[in-house]
């Protein structure tokens, strides 16, 4: 992808389930004094539901239509890390967004972390049940979305300070 080249334009973090994008997201805005968004809490905030109600009664396309209209809603904005849903990225009219306003940030873990993180994912939707071939297709076909991103960082082994410090060292390298 085409890294916007405004230091102050928003810092889309991707990524699997799991891998911190919340966490990580709201200790990169501290961070950098910028304001932190979540397309899932805007989803939940919009429709008046969790995420696990709209998949159960409305469907998948329900949510992926309320997350598109969340990621829309942030066009224009400055100074915003934004913490994307696992499976925003996988859109091509949503990367296309991600590129034209901001930088993209994958955090990227191993299969095993992912899934010792999540456990057996009953708040997940989207996670596959116990079976290990599922998981591990879902997983790939993801990863393939989130190699498009104009950052990865491993997010398997440090903590929410020390990857927000990455994030920010990888960024800024995107100006030099």
């Amino acid at each position: 992808m085409n890294a916007c080249r405004d230091p102050d334009a928003p810092i889309f973090l991707v990524g699997f389930m799991g891998v911190g994008k919340s966490t990580v997201g709201r200790a990169l805005a501290t961070r950098l004094s910028w304001d932190f968004e979540d397309t899932d809490a805007l989803v939940e905030r919009a429709e008046g539901r969790a995420i696990e109600a709209i998949f159960r009664s409305s469907g998948e396309g329900r949510f992926r239509e309320a997350e598109w209209d969340a990621l829309l809603s942030l066009g224009g904005r400055k100074q915003v890390v934004v913490a994307t849903g696992g499976g925003l990225f996988l859109g091509v009219a949503q990367r296309a967004f991600v590129r034209i306003h901001g930088v993209s940030c994958w955090l990227d873990a191993p299969l095993r972390v992912v899934a010792a993180r999540v456990g057996a994912g009953r708040s997940r939707p989207a996670w596959p049940p116990d079976d290990a071939i599922s998981r591990r297709a879902f997983f790939e076909r993801r990863r393939a979305a989130y190699a498009l991103a104009d950052l990865c960082i491993d997010a398997s082994r440090r903590g929410a300070d020390d990857l927000a410090s990455a994030v920010d060292t990888a960024r800024r390298s995107l100006w030099r």
